[in-house]
């Protein structure tokens, strides 16, 4: 199968990087889209199997769209090697560079803004969970979260997770190079729900410190710093983090085992009852706009020659940020942004602009401090220093070309922002300006709303507008002018529609939803291929092959290739297509074999999966310590035990059974056995016999015997009393 290369003759602008790859900012040849490019590092794609769990993972969230998450069109390989993931482009800042310059410049963060961003994130974070319920983001973090100019929150990259998890690394080291945090667990680490719901605790708790964490603080600090957590109600005042919002923090940073929250949905439950619980809380959009603009105003100072050190996940290819541009006309520190925009705009185009913003009545809705952001941001980014055109990735330091011009389009960004910056500065300037610095302005007429139609077949589908739930089909709901996101979650994958309406005007969707399939299907390779494939006792042939009627669930698959042997165990969901890429090294056998021994049935668990039951002779496991769990519901009995599987071989677990208690009586007398010993003549009270089936025989010189079978709990005594005539 061959993939569409990257070109690389359009113009790129470098955008971040980190552990993961180099991401640049590229306009689509064919729309004029702008499009976001992840180049990912080349030591990651060097793992065979690391291309086709992103490839896997990235066609499973095909369908799944929503105005929460950046939309990732396609994978290509790139014709210098390597792989490319091409997403939308999200116009904002990575809340990390938020983060960094709020520390750097001492702005304090809010805890309503902090609270309103943390509103958006659970929720969004909760909706893949709900949507793909196998799937996790697996990568969190403030890189991997833009803040738009509108104070919206929209989440990046999150078809890696499949991917990152084929190179096998350690908690350490996922932290180390990529800022991934895992929880806790057995074995290799896990990009599984609670994955999630860490990355929101971690990125709620730097939001409320106001600053990244660093590299040594997790996990081994993170119960100290949530301790001495305070949060800032006002400029100039903090008090401890309220008891609600400090429990809430700790279960999802999975600091208490037995409380913590197994999924975002659990997270977003929990959040809401904070909320309301505590009232001075206040998650507005204007806190966190407030932010922002104390943020823009940082960014629009004179810079400062500082030094950056070059990441150390990345040593060999360190990165240089691109200093903010310094207008000829300098405005001094109390000069509004609006005038700083207009003299920018002023020198790059050659045109006579006021250093005064023109005060200019608003027409429907007001320009917001949001759009002098999304300038602001826009032509920050853009030095009138070149970026060098054979590593797109560095800025330039020789002078300037007509032929660098040409091959970076500097020119063209520089004249775009400068254009944007003058509409916002003439068009707003006025408006912004009182917003920022206390001037009176006329409040803008009230929007106009349109009416919105929405049928499915069958009726009954969940609606949603903007996230906020509106009932269910058919349905007719009045909304505001303006563009909104309908989403229908019927049967299989949510359907997402985005859409404009029209003030006074109606717009109808009508949309089928097809029944769900029974069956999925499951793609296995090996590597070498050629190995037998068992699943779930059945041989299906040889790797590679797709098995395409497994019921939804997990299934046990074997792969053999007669000198190594692996198991795994796969989640197939009905309709969906599973993967499983198995390397095996014939250096030894890396799977081994538990057997319990148990008087009656009991369930092996790991980590509340279950394994098998004890009626299997001996059950397949990865070589390893397990933390297994017997457990009987019917006699309620469980049991811990921790087990060292040997490669090759098979560990056996002894039972110890705790005791139940049996009282027995006869009429008029009778001789008792238990299990075929003798316990004695009745009445026999308070007996104590090992929990689990037995048999109990009464015995009588005169009336003869009769036998019961009984079942000993834990929960409550056995009695039994029989009439021997």
């Amino acid at each position: 199968m061959s993939f569409a290369p990257v070109s690389t003759e359009r113009p790129e602008a470098p955008l971040f990087a980190d552990g993961l790859g180099k991401r640049v900012v590229a306009a689509d040849g064919a729309t004029g889209e702008l499009l976001q490019i992840l180049r990912v590092r080349a030591s990651l794609t060097a793992v065979p199997s690391f291309e086709f769990a992103l490839r896997e993972r990235s066609a499973r969230l095909a369908n799944f769209r929503h105005g929460y998450y950046a939309r990732v069109r396609r994978i290509d390989r790139l014709q210098a090697g390597g792989l490319a993931i091409v997403s939308d482009h999200v116009e904002g800042t990575r809340l990390s560079d938020i983060l960094r310059v709020t520390q750097e410049q001492k702005i304090p963060i809010e805890i309503n803004a902090a609270l309103c961003l943390i509103r958006q994130l659970v929720p969004a974070v909760a909706l893949l969970h709900e949507n793909a319920r196998e799937v996790a983001h697996g990568l969190i973090a403030p890189e991997r979260l833009v803040v738009t100019p509108h104070a919206r929150l929209v989440i990046v990259e999150h078809v890696l997770a499949g991917a990152v998890e084929q190179l096998q690394f350690t908690r350490e080291r996922l932290w180390q190079e990529f800022r991934i945090a895992l929880p806790p667990s057995a074995g290799l680490a896990r990009f599984d729900h609670r994955a999630d719901v860490i990355g929101i605790g971690l990125v709620s708790l730097a939001l409320i410190l106001g600053r990244p964490l660093r590299a040594e603080e997790f996990p081994n600090q993170i119960a100290a710093l949530l301790n001495g957590a305070r949060e800032r109600i006002a400029p100039g005042e903090e008090q401890p983090v309220s008891d609600g919002l400090r429990v809430w923090l700790a279960r999802a940073l999975q600091l208490d085992a037995r409380r913590s929250f197994a999924s975002a949905s659990e997270a977003l439950a929990g959040f809401e009852e904070v909320g309301s619980d505590d009232s001075m809380y206040v998650a507005a959009p204007v806190a966190l706009e407030t932010l922002l603009s104390r943020y823009v105003g940082a960014l629009l100072e004179p810079p400062q020659v500082v030094s950056v050190p070059a990441p150390s996940v990345i040593p060999a290819e360190p990165v240089a940020r691109v200093p903010l541009m310094k207008p000829t006309v300098e405005a001094g520190p109390q000069t509004p942004p609006a005038v700083a925009l207009s003299q920018f705009a002023a020198e790059t185009l050659n045109i006579p602009v006021p250093l005064t913003p023109v005060p200019v009545e608003p027409i429907a809705v007001a320009p917001d401090i949001t759009d002098l952001i999304a300038a602001a941001d826009l032509f920050t980014r853009r030095d009138s220093k070149l970026f060098d055109p054979d590593d797109p990735f560095t800025v330039a330091s020789g002078p300037e070309s007509e032929t660098q011009r040409a091959r970076t389009g500097s020119g063209t960004w520089v004249r775009t922002a400068a254009i944007l910056a003058l509409l916002v500065a003439i068009g707003g300037g006025a408006v912004v300006a009182a917003r920022l610095y206390g001037g009176a302005g006329k409040e803008a007429p009230a929007a106009a709303t349109g009416l919105l139609v929405v049928q499915s077949s069958p009726a009954g589908v969940e609606v949603f507008v903007d996230g906020v739930a509106r009932g269910i089909t058919p349905a007719r709901l009045s909304l505001p002018a303006g563009a909104h996101i309908l989403e229908l979650r019927g049967r299989g994958v949510p359907r997402v529609i985005p859409l404009t309406v029209s003030a006074g005007a109606q717009v109808s969707q009508y949309l089928e939803f097809a029944d769900t399939p029974l069956t999925g299907q499951l793609i296995v390779q090996s590597q070498p291929a050629g190995a037998r494939v068992v699943i779930d006792g059945t041989d299906r042939g040889v790797a590679p092959l797709t098995v395409t009627d497994l019921t939804p669930g997990d299934h046990e698959v074997l792969l053999n290739t007669g000198t190594a042997t692996v198991r795994h165990v796969v989640t197939v969901q009905a309709g969906a297509t599973a993967s499983l890429v198995a390397p095996l090294v014939a250096a030894g056998p890396v799977s081994g074999w538990i057997s319990v021994k148990a008087p009656f049935t009991l369930e092996v668990r790991e980590q509340g999966r279950l394994l098998g039951t004890t009626d299997t002779d001996r059950i397949m496991m990865a070589s390893g310590r397990h933390d297994i769990e017997l457990v009987s519901e019917a006699l309620g009995y469980r049991a811990k035990r921790a087990v060292e599987v040997p490669p090759g071989k098979v560990a056996t677990i002894s039972v110890e059974l705790p005791r139940g208690v049996v009282s027995l009586n006869a009429s008029p007398w009778a001789e008792v056995w238990i299990d075929g010993q003798r316990a004695g003549e009745t009445p026999l009270g308070n007996l104590s016999v090992p929990i689990g089936p037995h048999e109990i025989v009464f015995r009588h010189p005169q009336f003869g015997e009769k036998r019961h079978a009984v079942s000993v709990t834990l929960s409550e005594p056995v009695r039994l009393s029989v009439d021997m005539k």
